[in-house]
């Protein structure tokens, strides 16, 4: 009996390329509503609208240019994007056109407010006492905004709904901490 015995790169994706959807559909698929497998990992909807299709010159790479209105984890863009370069990845679905409507409601985006300031380390925190004389030192946080995040700093006066908090933790061994004070 033969054994297979599989060589070269692994991939984790599942479906077929853009160019295989498109050039199976009426109208190349303007209007219809396609998935990324790799984006279904998010529990909130993610999927794109196909507006215009482009072939593009080089036959052999099988790439196309589609232009979709795009929502990534529940949040449209705001602007058509492009799709060539990714166009090529097995890693597109087609919806059906009954399970549309459901897919693309999905559910709300809840955004998660972070506190403006946040403990110190446990040991960075005795070096600042010592140091400055403050009795409970906070950092401050700095966020890089995104177009697709859903965190924020909370304004002066907001209660975060997410807790930050440094500590030590569960230890994996309680009973070394046993006459130590935390």
């Amino acid at each position: 009996m033969a054994t297979i015995k599989y060589i070269g790169r692994t991939t984790d994706f599942k479906g077929k390329t853009l160019w295989e959807i498109v050039g199976n559909l009426k109208n190349f698929g303007v209007g219809r509503v396609v998935v990324r497998s790799m984006f279904e990992r998010y529990p909130e909807p993610s999927f794109m609208r196909i507006v215009k299709v482009d072939a593009l010159p080089n036959e052999e790479t099988r790439k196309v240019k589609v232009t979709v209105e795009k929502t990534f984890r529940g949040r449209k863009y705001p602007k058509l994007v492009e799709i060539d370069s990714v166009s090529y990845k097995a890693d597109y679905r087609l919806l059906h056109k009954h399970e549309e409507e459901a897919y693309c409601r999905g559910q709300a985006r809840t955004e998660k407010i972070i506190p403006s300031e946040i403990d110190l380390p446990p040991l960075l925190r005795e070096f600042v006492q010592r140091e400055t004389g403050k009795v409970d030192p906070k950092i401050v946080v700095k966020m890089k905004p995104g177009h697709n995040s859903i965190y924020r700093l909370a304004r002066e006066g907001e209660k975060p709904n997410v807790d930050i908090s440094m500590g030590l933790g569960k230890p994996a061994s309680p009973s070394l901490y046993a006459n130590c004070e935390l």
